[in-house]
């Protein structure tokens, strides 16, 4: 960590560039001690005419932002809130598997630094002790001839309380971890693999640690509220679900709920 940073309560810049290390040293870091969303910000960044890769760090968030326009609760200091900004050289292969990819990348350097091993929830969330810790929002914007995805990331780290309406779903790391290096080494994974998104090196792991394979769950579609058994993960990163009536049902996006048996 940076001389400058070490007695710091959050994370700065400095610390952040010195984790990142000499292979990414032409990222643009940003620190930000409040702002409304970094997801929002890297958008804006992509208006502005940013080409290239970021990361975004935020201490906290005014509008953090969710998967099907939720908000994304992002108090002051209690966890890691940051955007990765990568600008496409190949077309955008699948936004899905992107996000599988990073949360297998959050959920490896979780253990590796907090010693805490968390379960997957396809697609986006992570959980510890049957309590969400992590959200990942996968967005593409295109701005002229060029491609840019921006990989938002909230992980609870040591959030004490939470909104009422989410104090039954919702938990916490409980692991003091350098958050510099948490969130380097989850932007070097998912940067690597963004280099090549047709890999699938993440595929074992994320099968490996999903909560809700084998568990029956529920789905809505085309309004219908449906029910099957979770029976694998397929290689872009899509849940096949064994119906009621026996359809193999292949659900590429949307929500699902576990249910009891």
């Amino acid at each position: 960590m940076s001389k400058n940073c070490k007695n710091a309560p959050r994370v700065c810049k400095n610390a952040l560039i010195c984790a990142l290390g000499a292979q990414f040293e032409g990222v643009s870091v940003h620190v930000f001690d409040e702002i409304d969303s970094t997801n929002t910000e890297a958008k804006r960044m992509v208006t502005d005419g940013f080409f290239g890769d970021a990361l975004l760090v935020a201490h906290t968030q005014t509008a953090g932002r969710g998967r099907m326009g939720r908000s994304f609760y992002s108090p002051l200091a209690t966890g890691a809130y940051f955007s990765i900004l990568h600008t496409l050289t190949t077309p955008l292969y699948d936004a899905v598997a992107i996000t599988s990819a990073a949360s297998v990348a959050v959920m490896r350097a979780i253990k590796a630094l907090a010693g805490v091993q968390a379960q997957i929830k396809w697609v986006n969330d992570l959980y510890y002790n049957d309590k969400k810790i992590c959200g990942i929002l996968t967005e593409a914007v295109s701005s002229g001839e060029s491609t840019h995805v921006i990989v938002g990331i909230g992980i609870n780290l040591n959030t004490a309380d939470f909104p009422e309406e989410l104090a039954e779903i919702a938990g916490s790391l409980g692991a003091q971890v350098d958050v510099a290096e948490l969130i380097a080494q989850i932007y070097r994974e998912i940067a690597l693999y963004l280099q090549n998104p047709t890999g699938r090196e993440w595929l074992d792991d994320y099968r490996a640690h999903s909560c809700v394979l084998g568990k029956r769950v529920a789905w809505v579609s085309k309004g219908t509220s449906r029910e099957g058994f979770a029976e694998s993960i397929d290689a872009d990163g899509a849940l096949l679900i064994r119906a009621e009536n026996g359809e193999l049902i292949r659900l590429h996006t949307g929500e699902i709920s576990l249910k009891p048996i």
